[in-house]
């Protein structure tokens, strides 16, 4: 047999099928864009939170260590006019942090808030009426240990309010 030329295939000569090359990483598809941006604003939203409860809680945490100051001191025979003045502004402070109202009560009222925050009736009744008869009697009361006792409940049932 006899090789005759072959024609050749009418139309266009084909190469072979050629695949894309491997994607590149940069740049990414649009939702993983979204994603990073959904996941910085919560990254920055739970940072922030964090400062807020940290902050919160290490100025909650000041009226107490301010409070075991002034019991240190007491016991170390501090003057007993001085400490109870202290006492009271310190207590009016935590309880103007808890409720800024508190900054017009006075005697009765005063009494009454506070033994609401405690639950019973201390300082309308109990030791805590020195807190607020003191500051109007002459002679201050020699012995402040149950009432900074009290105070320092009180303290932390404000700490809880926060």
């Amino acid at each position: 047999m006899q090789n005759l030329p072959q024609n050749p295939p009418p139309g266009p000569v084909l190469r072979d099928l050629h695949l894309p090359g491997e994607p590149h990483w940069f740049p990414p598809a649009p939702g993983w864009w979204l994603l990073a941006v959904v996941t910085l604003a919560a990254l920055l939203y739970a940072f922030r939170w964090w400062r807020r409860q940290r902050r919160r809680r290490y100025r909650a945490g000041a009226a107490r260590r301010e409070w075991l100051v002034l019991q240190q001191r007491y016991a170390e025979g501090a003057d007993v006019d001085q400490c109870l003045r202290e006492l009271s502004a310190l207590v009016k402070r935590a309880a103007l942090r808890v409720d800024p109202a508190v900054a017009q009560l006075h005697g009765s009222p005063w009494a009454r808030w506070l033994d609401a925050q405690l639950g019973r009736s201390a300082f309308a009744d109990g030791p805590g009426r020195t807190l607020i008869d003191a500051p109007y009697r002459p002679q201050p009361p020699g012995d402040l240990s149950a009432l900074l006792t009290l105070c320092g409940e009180l303290i932390s049932a404000l700490e809880r309010r926060l």
